[in-house]
């Protein structure tokens, strides 16, 4: 019994529950991650990252100027599109590729947590110990915002694991009393902090995170061989950053953001709204209860104060300024705030480990620290789980659609569908994509007004000013002639035309195509999706609420394809045009109602009225403000002519001679 005592003593006890703790976490993260792109700014960075995949570059050309491009790509002066993301995370998701095929880069999230969360182990070993490093870890893993995030396919948790990895490199090396590790350790860490900044070009501010601590923690020679290596260490990245910044866009210092009015988006303004979004979530979705219980018990000391300053004020200040922080308690704000949080669960680690050792009694102190992990536990889980079921359902609709795309659409063909969709699909390199608002005069209007207007948002000015020109001038009758013509082209050159939408949208299509081409409907997508992966966040306010109900598959949305056809000889007039929607309108009321159910055939009718009646109404309304608007102008230009009028009369009055 004695050898088996000292054997479990002799374990590694922290590492053990660190491991079993970040296979928990993976499995977790495992569970909610759909492999798809995942949202526009990740169709930035994967797409870019398929590109150096197939072409070794990171940008793409376009066939014509309307084909898609998602909106944070940026075309330069040679007709390159690249996002205006810097290039490194495209690299890494680019390897990922490479070692576990296409897809393989959408896990680089996944890794970047996983890691994040073993690299705050090892960093908050040095500062308080094993045991409070894998606590430190246990407050990684149980942060909302960073595990949402993990599964969102975007920069940030590969930003934090090399911030983290970078900051433990650092501080491990420049305590070390072996002179090479002096050297390699800083340099190492140098390189992987630096690295962060072509992630997220704001992440440059972490570069004085180190120096900073080998500023104010080391002494003499050993200062001077730190920041050396640092400075050496960091020279990598940034070098490699800047030629490719060189070659994209002329000049070291330009980015992608430089082609777009963003860059110029911080202002002063708006600091005390981002302030009441940022200072309550802040607490709410990252630190949680340990951070507001431990945080008061930090201990002063200057310089410690400091080097925590230059860790968290300046990329808090910055984000501060910044014109793009929604509200909603959801990752769109705190994603900017990842890498201040190993900071603020360092800090609340330190002051745990401080009041926990005030208590007078060690059980006493166990109670308290077992109650604390006890509600941050619980509030991690539901805060995780609120924020990744929703994402996972969305992401799993749109990895369904893709793979009814790919069984029903052939390769080379032209895809027209929403944004959303042609993001997801923008991956898969094998379609030429156009988006469906170039169907639409206010589909065009609107994308180009919100582009030009102040707030940076859509396309590139230079894009949007692009489109306007090209066919912002055009009506409703013009733009389909012009859309017609495209079309067959497309056709011609071998590139079939296909839409892809919902009900309303595949209706709207057929009505603007199909009096000159045939149409075909190519494959209806379908389903149910699990009502929740893991936990049920939509409960009833009840909880006499059935099981059975919490637990039934939730409908999916319904997808059409239409294929356009070959083109009519001669275009169907009015009449003929209103008997085939006639002819279609009887199919469908009789696969409805195949037994003729006369309750069923009245609630039919009384729905195709209140089609009718809703559509009058809005005619109505609309000629009510076209109206409006025309008797606005009226009275406009009837002032502005009694002014112009008044004016004459004055300089009447004004060259009369004076008697």
């Amino acid at each position: 019994m004695g050898f088996l005592h000292d054997m479990l003593r002799r374990l590694p006890w922290p590492l053990l529950v660190l491991g079993g703790m970040l296979i928990v976490y993976a499995m977790l993260l495992k569970v909610y991650l759909v492999p798809t792109t995942g949202g526009t700014d990740q169709n930035g960075y994967h797409v870019s990252a398929r590109m150096f995949n197939l072409n070794g570059v990171f940008y793409q050309k376009t066939a014509d100027d309307l084909q898609f491009v998602g909106s944070m790509w940026v075309v330069n002066e040679r007709g390159e599109y690249y996002p205006k993301y810097p290039p490194l995370y495209p690299l890494l998701a680019a390897g990922m590729n490479r070692l576990m095929g296409p897809g393989g880069g959408f896990y680089a999230t996944l890794w970047g947590a996983i890691l994040a969360a073993a690299g705050m182990y090892v960093l908050a070993r040095r500062f308080v110990g094993e045991w409070y490093g894998v606590l430190g870890a246990g407050l990684v893993m149980l942060c909302p915002v960073f595990t949402a995030l993990g599964i969102t396919r975007n920069s940030h948790t590969p930003s934090v694991a090399l911030l983290v990895w970078g900051m433990a490199a650092v501080i491990y090396g420049a305590t070390a009393r072996r002179r090479l590790c002096q050297w390699l350790l800083p340099f190492a860490g140098g390189a992987l902090i630096a690295y962060t900044t072509g992630i997220r070009y704001t992440d440059f501010l972490m570069i004085f995170v180190p120096a900073a601590f080998a500023v104010l923690f080391t002494r003499g020679a050993r200062r001077w061989r730190v920041l050396a290596a640092l400075a050496a260490g960091a020279a990598v990245p940034f070098c490699v950053l800047a030629l490719f910044l060189w070659q994209a866009y002329g000049a070291p210092w330009r980015t992608g953001y430089s082609l777009t009015d963003e860059s110029s988006s911080f202002e002063l303004r708006f600091v005390w709204d981002n302030l009441l979004i940022y200072l309550p979530e802040f607490f709410m979705l990252v630190v949680g209860p340990v951070g507001l219980a431990a945080l008061p018990g930090w201990r002063w000391r200057w310089r410690r104060a400091v080097f925590w300053a230059v860790w968290i004020l300046p990329t808090f200040l910055l984000y501060l300024t910044y014109y793009w922080a929604p509200d909603g308690e959801s990752t769109g704000a705190m994603r900017f705030l990842m890498p201040l949080m190993p900071a603020v669960f360092l800090l609340a680690l330190l002051g745990l480990r401080r009041l926990l050792r005030l208590l007078p009694d060690r059980r006493l102190a166990a109670s308290a620290l077992a109650l604390l992990i006890a509600v941050q536990g619980i509030w991690g889980v539901t805060r995780i789980t609120r924020l990744c079921e929703g994402k996972a359902a969305n992401d799993l609709q749109y990895l369904v659609l893709l793979e009814s795309m790919k069984n029903h659409i052939p390769d080379g063909a032209a895809v027209i569908a929403s944004g959303g969709l042609l993001n997801e699909a923008d991956f898969e390199r094998r379609w030429r994509l156009y988006p469906s608002y170039l169907l639409t005069p206010w589909g065009i209007r609107n994308t180009v007004e919100r582009s030009l207007g102040v707030q940076a948002a859509g396309l590139q000015k230079e894009r949007a000013l692009a489109l306007k020109e090209k066919l912002g001038s055009l009506n409703s009758g013009k733009l389909q002639e012009y859309l017609r013509g495209f079309f067959e082209e497309l056709a011609a050159a071998g590139h079939p035309v296909y839409f892809v939408g919902r009900g309303s949208e595949v209706n709207q299509f057929r009505r603007s195509f199909h009096r000159w081409f045939e149409l075909e409907a190519a494959g209806t997508v379908a389903g149910e999706r699990p009502a929740y992966l893991l936990r049920p966040v939509k409960r009833d306010a009840s909880r006499y609420q059935e099981a059975e109900k919490r637990h039934k598959p939730v409908p999916m949305p319904v997808w059409e394809i239409v294929r356009l056809g070959a083109k009519r000889p001669k275009a169907l007039t009015s009449a003929g045009t209103e008997q085939e929607l006639r002819e279609e309108r009887r199919e469908i009321l009789d696969r409805l109602n195949r037994d003729n159910d006369p309750e069923l055939a009245r609630d039919l009718a009384r729905l195709e009225a209140i089609r009718d009646e809703s559509q009058e109404m809005r005619r109505q309304i609309q000629q009510q403000k076209r109206a409006a608007e025309a008797r606005r102008r009226a009275a406009e230009k009837r002032k502005a002519e009694a002014a112009k009028k008044a004016a004459q009369a004055r300089r009447k009055d004004e060259a009369k001679p004076q008697k």
